[in-house]
Formats: C-alpha cells, sequence, structure tokens
C-alpha cells in the first residue's frame, strides 16, 4: 500500500511543478490602438454582421473597438466574432474582417512584442492602408516592413509576446 502512495504522491508532485512552470495563458483585452494614425481597429457602425471589413476610427471605447488576445491566439471583439481574412487568402492587399469564430487558421494572429500583428497563415502584417490617418481608412494584410502603420498599442494584461506595449 505504502508503494502505491508514494507513486501517487511523486505524479502529483510531477504535476504541480508542470503546471506552476506553464501557467495558462490569461486573455488580454483593450483597444487597438494603430501607432502611425493614433486611431483605434474598429468594427464601422458596430456591425455584428459577418464580412464587415475593418477599419481605423477615432477611439471611442465602444464595444466595436474592444479587441480579446485568446489563448488560441485569436483576437475576437463581442465575444464571438474573429478578426479573419477572407478565403484563407495570403495576398497582400487583402482587407480583413470579422466574422464567427471557427478555429480557422485564418482567424489566427501572433502579436508581437514590436507592435505588430502577423497572421499565422499568411505571415503577413496587419496594416493601415497605404500609412492613412483619417476615419474610415481600411485594414489590410501587408508584407511586413516595420513601418508606424503596421504597428498597434494597447492590449494588456500578461506579459511576452502576447502583449502589445503600451502607448
Amino acid at each position: 500500500m505504502s508503494v502505491v502512495l508514494a507513486a501517487v504522491v511523486a505524479v502529483l508532485v510531477a504535476l504541480a511543478t508542470t503546471i506552476v512552470a506553464n501557467p495558462a495563458q490569461a486573455d488580454t483585452s483593450g483597444a487597438l490602438r494603430g501607432v502611425g494614425s493614433g486611431r483605434c481597429l474598429d468594427v464601422p457602425g458596430a456591425s455584428q454582421t459577418d464580412g464587415t471589413f475593418l477599419q481605423i476610427w477615432d477611439c471611442t471605447g465602444g464595444t466595436n473597438q474592444q479587441w480579446t488576445l485568446t489563448g488560441s491566439n485569436q483576437l475576437t471583439v463581442y465575444g464571438g466574432k474573429c478578426l479573419d481574412v477572407p478565403g484563407h487568402a495570403t495576398t497582400a492587399g487583402t482587407r480583413v474582417e470579422i466574422w464567427t469564430c471557427n478555429g480557422g487558421a485564418n482567424q489566427q494572429w501572433q502579436v508581437n512584442s514590436n507592435g505588430t500583428v502577423v497572421g499565422v497563415e499568411s505571415g503577413l502584417c496587419l496594416d493601415v492602408t497605404g500609412g492613412g490617418t483619417a476615419d474610415g481608412t481600411a485594414v489590410e494584410l501587408w508584407a511586413c516592413n516595420g513601418a508606424s502603420n503596421q504597428q498597434w498599442t494597447g492590449l494588456s494584461g500578461t506579459g511576452g509576446t502576447c502583449t502589445l506595449p503600451s502607448a
């Protein structure tokens, strides 16, 4: 009996060590503000319709500008809509949209400490079209080049690559 008890205790200690060494990533939330424009990633008209293309707009604090980076690398708005690349496109210039979250690779994003948000499937950066700064400027995928129209701030929560730097 004591051999079985010792084995169970050893397993529990090993499991506890693993959990502490690899804590679960907490979701991080906030508005995504473009460094170059000072405006926020925005769902026009607070639409919740699949296929609505995104833009930048003055930051209002509305729910249509509140994004959450989940532990599965999705950027969600309204709780169930994901930042999405239509049709799994991998071409520069493709506009991004919201779509009901489905776990697809076209809805997964790598948020980097330098402020870039990179599509996992495409390898392209979330980009404010043409470096624009006006309300209503489209947001698209583009080859990563380090420009300020590809840098975003605002998510807060956990550290590491899951958080954008503060403005």
